[in-house]
């Protein structure tokens, strides 16, 4: 009997080991990371991945904008696909139910892609509005040139983004900001808006991060101003970051010419390329006409005439465009650079 209970108990030793071993083999593989939708993304740099973007992101008739560049909030536009934004963001005051621009030097000396009446609308308010008392705190908004056509609270817009990248822990957005605030204003809003670990840090002439690295790490917001400069993690965009296309066509066949793609702002052989690609004004009608067959073309002929495929591939009335499959087909071939 002792010797037969125990082969008995080496018969039973042996089959829990077989099946602990069984179910050890078939545990499932951990998923494989993906960026952006794409796993392949995973392990380029920010500027061999395309974002499909929005010009004047924050400016869109819900948010009571004259002349809006989108038909969708940023909220929406996120939702919709929406990684790369180009906003502006200004100091102003709220008053009368509307926000007086804080400016320097000559009311509307910035406004170069608006129509003169819509200039000649926002003096007649900022002027009618007033200045308020000296010592009246400013806020950070976000606007296109002159606050009394539009204006949406910069902190705010910003815990959007917030919460959309705290759902969505793969995804990596970029942002272009025209500033006319200080940077240590501009670092401000984002540390109230809870994003500021989210920034990415970068150095003029370091080679990129990967979309991998930065999801990772949780820095997956590239954030770079035009005007000012805060340091890595706000850097300049045009001083060895970003290299753009020209920015003003007024009209669609402007879009087709080889001059379209010319270097404008930014260092030759920035990692990232911005290609602008929009007609001043803008209208819904106008943007449908240069969004679908236009863009692709163009993006193209720029890709080729530059040697870098575009990384922020900027639209008005992105909602009516071709943008997120143009940007998905770059996504899916082989990065220049």
């Amino acid at each position: 009997m002792p010797v037969r209970f125990g082969r008995c108990l080496v018969a039973v030793v042996t089959v829990v080991t077989v099946v602990a071993a069984a179910h050890a083999t078939v545990a499932p593989a951990a998923p494989a990371l993906e960026c952006n939708g794409r796993a392949r993304l995973c392990g380029l740099t920010l500027g061999q991945v395309a974002f499909a973007t929005t010009h004047n992101s924050m400016s869109s008739p819900a948010d009571g904008f004259f002349g809006p560049n989108q038909g969708r909030t940023i909220e929406q536009q996120l939702q919709h696909g929406i990684r790369g934004f180009q906003i502006d963001a200004f100091l102003g005051y709220p008053r009368q139910g509307r926000v007086y621009t804080e400016l320097a030097g000559p009311f509307g000396s910035q406004a170069t892609d608006l129509p003169p009446a819509l200039v000649a609308t926002a003096t007649r308010i900022h002027q009618a509005l007033g200045a308020p008392p000296p010592g009246t705190p400013t806020t950070a908004y976000l606007c296109h040139s002159f606050c009394e056509l539009g204006a949406v609270e910069m902190v705010p817009t910003l815990v959007q983004m917030r919460r959309f990248l705290d759902a969505h822990r793969h995804d990596v957005l970029v942002m272009v900001i025209e500033d006319y605030v200080p940077p240590e204003g501009i670092r401000a809003a984002f540390a109230s808006a809870g994003l500021e670990h989210e920034l990415v840090s970068v150095q003029a002439g370091a080679p990129l991060p990967t979309l991998g690295a930065m999801v990772r790490a949780d820095t997956r917001l590239l954030v770079s101003l035009e005007n000012g400069n805060g340091g890595p993690t706000l850097p300049n965009a045009v001083t060895g970051l970003v290299q753009e296309t020209p920015f003003t066509f007024l009209k669609a066949s402007d879009l087709t010419r080889a001059s379209s793609c010319a270097p404008n702002r930014g260092v030759a052989g920035s990692p990232v390329f911005q290609l602008n690609h929009w007609v001043t004004p803008p209208t819904r009608g106008r943007a449908r006409l240069v969004n679908s067959r236009a863009l692709r073309a163009r993006v193209q002929r720029c890709a080729k005439a530059r040697g870098h495929i575009p990384t922020l591939v900027a639209v008005d009335f992105a909602e009516s465009s071709d943008v997120l499959s143009v940007v998905d087909e770059l996504n899916r071939g082989t990065p220049s650079r």
